[in-house]
């Protein structure tokens, strides 16, 4: 509901052809959905593999804005398999939806960080482009509301994922991974 809302759908504009989020988008949005509203503290774990331009991108940048935009001070953590396809794909996906949404006078987007514009020390997200030589820098992700998006995650190192396993004994963490099935080994697979 968030994203049919948030967007000028079917308006003039960039928009205007569409009515809303594909079919699998929107499946995966109510997914998500039940998921939130489940019972207990379990933490989200969502793997999506699929093929180059179906609309992951816009996905994430979509879920990303919904978290961010619904839950105070959040800590959101973004990779992606290269530092390129992190800077010039996924973080610029959410600059195309952010000047979009409704809400967009909330926040500021930079090539590295998206934060709400009253909050920017503690109420935003990170671009962070991994390193397998550095993976510590993956740890100490702790935040009542926690987010962690590994986008063409079949190209991420283990050890990465490794780290950020840590993040994982919050309650109620999101551990978003999408990307291509390239890789017949490693976690993503």
């Amino acid at each position: 509901n968030f994203v049919r809302f948030i967007f000028p759908w079917g308006e003039d504009g960039e928009l205007k052809e569409f009515d809303g989020p594909d079919k699998w988008q929107a499946e995966y949005l109510a997914r998500l959905r039940q998921e939130v509203r489940k019972p207990g503290a379990d933490n989200i774990r969502f793997a999506t593999a699929s093929g180059n331009g179906v609309g992951k991108s816009s996905m994430v940048a979509w879920i990303i804005l919904w978290f961010i935009s619904t839950r105070p001070h959040p800590q959101i953590r973004v990779t992606a398999n290269t530092k390129e396809q992190l800077l010039k794909t996924t973080f610029r996906e959410l600059a195309v939806w952010h000047k979009r949404a409704l809400n967009s006078h909330w926040f500021t987007w930079t090539a590295t960080k998206f934060y709400r514009n009253e909050h920017p020390e503690t109420w935003f997200a990170n671009a962070i482009a991994w390193s397998a030589d550095n993976p510590e820098a993956f740890a100490g992700l702790h935040a009542p509301h926690t987010m962690v998006v590994l986008d063409e995650a079949s190209g991420i190192d283990d050890v990465i994922w490794d780290y950020t396993e840590g993040a994982m004994t919050t309650n109620k963490v999101f551990w978003l991974v999408f990307g291509n099935p390239t890789k017949n080994t490693g976690r993503f697979r």
